[in-house]
C-alpha cells in the first residue's frame, strides 16, 4: 500500500543519525571530519540518554504518587 507523504530514511554511516533516502549526503555531518562525526554521534547519544533518564524519573514519581493515592483510598 502506498502512503502519501511517507519519507523513507536510513542511518548515516558516519554519524548514525537518520537521513532521508533522497539526500545525496547527510545534512548532519556534511563538512565534518570523521572525528567530528564521531563526536556528533556521541553527543547525540549522551543527549538521548539524558532525556530518557529524566523521563524515567518522571514516570517513577508518577507511579509513586499513584501508589500513595491507592493506599490512601484503600485504607480510608
Amino acid at each position: 500500500m502506498f502512503r502519501l507523504g511517507l519519507i523513507r530514511s536510513k542511518p548515516c554511516t558516519r554519524c548514525g543519525l537518520e537521513v532521508n533516502d533522497l539526500e545525496p549526503e547527510c545534512p548532519h555531518c556534511k563538512g565534518f571530519s570523521d572525528l567530528q562525526a564521531v563526536y556528533l554521534k556521541q553527543a547525540y547519544k549522551d543527549d538521548l540518554i539524558k532525556r530518557n533518564n529524566s523521563l524515567a524519573n518522571l514516570f517513577c514519581k508518577l507511579a509513586a504518587v499513584a501508589v500513595i493515592i491507592t493506599l490512601v483510598v484503600f485504607f480510608a
